[in-house]
């Protein structure tokens, strides 16, 4: 049984490796003894350390123990970087720490399942690039699943994932121009959208050659399928992240697919989320400036989501904005929704950007969307996503 005054702390020193890089390993490792020695142990005397490794600890206390409670204090106000010196030697180091406490962890039944618990809370502290992170019943089943969905994905093969299809109609006659393209992934559980494994993907680097399956059956459907279904001109659009786009060889590797196809590059659009933060020097920018020099159409999506589209308007070369759903559900009912919508539409007449309404799911607000200047519209209402073989059967 565990005693509920019981916690325990991973402590992780110099978690990214700063100070062994400054001062080499050897050093390193003496200031975080140090720091061990003169800043932790004498918060808490009666504590237990045990280390795990050169540069970790972990810390077992109870409540009856002096400075349990200085201790979790210490931890709360994120005691995550310090100076230590003994009097010869000085260095500067990095601490992150995960604190599990057994009072709030009503599921921890002993001492070793709340030291997993606090092995989870240092696990998203560093995810998160965070000094401290205590733990949550759902942390040790949240990353067990993601641990789990990694170790599928590497199994996984290109046959195993695919591209749904939505229509991107005009406005007013509401007429299919286009399709954005959306990955899949089919398991033994059922089709999964990325919401259920992309940052899986990119935290494990499978997301580059996953995108590129992805974009090249797009591009080879656009020159095919897509051309029958919705005429010559018709487009698609490719959702790429940050991450897909800091891959320095996709605008070469596009290049070659569209040469090879024989689609014209204005008909690809390439999807920028707003909330997906590109600074400019870097290069992700670089890779959307050269797409726009391929001849590609540049579009902001779920504009409204985050809080980067007007410099995203001002520093890339864009030329289509997405309007997420959460301003369109209520453009008939809100008028401040109606207003800053307004404001976006009166702002791209004037720079020349085509609109998009996103995530139209019935017919009242598309009077709105006219009025407003909107070119585009998307959503349940005009079809959900699809197997392109679908939409031919149609």
């Amino acid at each position: 049984m565990l005693n509920r005054g019981a916690t325990v702390i991973a402590v992780s020193v110099d978690p990214y490796h700063r100070a062994v890089v400054a001062y080499g390993h050897g050093a390193a490792v003496s200031i975080a003894e140090l720091f061990v020695e003169q800043v932790l142990m004498p918060i808490s005397p009666r504590a237990r350390f045990e280390r795990r490794s050169d540069l970790h600890w972990l810390i077992s206390l109870s409540s009856e123990d002096g400075g349990h409670d200085a201790l979790i204090d210490a931890a709360r106000r994120k005691l995550g970087a310090h100076t230590v010196s003994d009097g010869d030697r000085s260095g500067f180091l990095d601490v992150c720490m995960g604190v599990a406490v057994g009072a709030d962890l009503e599921s921890v039944c002993d001492e070793a399942d709340l030291v997993r618990h606090a092995d989870a809370a240092l696990c998203v502290a560093l995810t998160r690039r965070v000094h401290v992170e205590f733990a949550r019943s759902s942390m040790v089943r949240q990353i067990s699943a993601e641990v789990d969905l990694a170790a599928w994905l590497t199994r996984s093969v290109e046959r195993d994932f695919s591209v749904f299809y939505q229509p991107i109609v005009a406005m007013p006659d509401r007429r299919v121009v286009g399709y954005e393209s959306l990955l899949r992934w089919h398991t033994e559980s059922g089709v999964l959208s990325p919401d259920a494994f992309l940052a899986v993907a990119e935290g494990i680097s499978l997301l580059a050659p996953i995108g590129r399956h992805a974009i090249g059956e797009a591009i080879r459907d656009l020159a095919t399928d897509i051309s029958d279904l919705a005429g010559e001109e018709a487009f698609v659009s490719l959702n790429l992240s940050a991450q897909q786009l800091s891959d320095d060889g996709l605008a070469c590797f596009l290049d070659g697919l569209i040469r090879d196809h024989g689609v014209d590059p204005a008909r690809v659009w390439i999807e920028v989320r707003e909330d997906q933060v590109i600074r400019l020097e870097t290069s992700a920018a670089r890779t959307v400036n050269a797409l726009h020099d391929l001849g590609c159409t540049i579009c902001v999506d779920d504009l409204g989501a985050g809080f980067s589209a007007l410099r995203y308007v001002r520093d890339l070369p864009v030329d289509v904005l997405k309007v997420d759903r959460t301003l369109i559900a209520q453009l008939v009912h809100s008028h401040s929704d109606r207003a800053v919508v307004r404001a976006i539409s009166e702002m791209a007449a004037a720079t020349g950007l085509r609109m998009v309404a996103e995530g139209i799911e019935s017919d009242d607000v598309l009077g709105v969307l006219t009025e407003l200047g909107f070119d585009y519209a998307q959503g349940f209402f005009f079809g959900r996503p699809q197997p392109l073989a679908t939409w031919a059967g149609r």
